[in-house]
């Protein structure tokens, strides 16, 4: 008796199911910023080495303190995230490099992950002038807006 068709068509779809099913589960990493090598870091000698010294080994800075002396910040994260969940940090690296007003390396600080704070950000709402308008009102308001489109003044 000959295979029914669907049956033929049904193995391809079953095993691309799968397939996606079990990539979608595979944890999805990222990483941001600038993650500079041990090595590199080592070669910033305080009292040696200078701006450009710096600029060359590890690239521009994520950020730039101008107050006081210049401090520049490498700031970089990897992260992972499985499906929708949420998403875990395995690694935070901040490299701050002090210089003195000569350009000249003063100090060299790494923190890692385990020196990182939790931020809770304050839920606070922030006044706008003008009135709310309902989804009513909105969807007048671009009616007659669009209304207008096709005539000249």
């Amino acid at each position: 008796m000959p295979t029914p068709v669907i049956t033929r068509a049904f193995l391809p779809i079953a095993v691309l199911t799968v397939a996606l099913a079990v990539s979608a589960c595979e944890p999805r990493t990222a990483q941001r910023g600038a993650m500079p090598d041990v090595d590199v870091i080592a070669s910033i000698q305080p009292q040696k080495s200078t701006r450009a010294d710096v600029e060359r080994a590890l690239g521009s800075p994520s950020s730039v303190n101008l107050f006081g002396e210049e401090t520049w910040m490498y700031i970089g994260e990897e992260t992972e995230q499985l499906a929708f969940l949420e998403r875990n940090i395995n690694e935070r690296s901040v490299l701050i490099i002090h210089f003195n007003k000569d350009g000249i390396v003063e100090d060299v600080e790494s923190h890692g992950l385990e020196q990182s704070r939790a931020v809770e950000p304050v839920e606070r709402t922030t006044p706008t002038v003008g009135k709310k308008l309902t989804v009513i009102e909105q969807l007048m308001g671009n009616l007659n807006r669009f209304g207008k489109a096709g005539k000249k003044n």
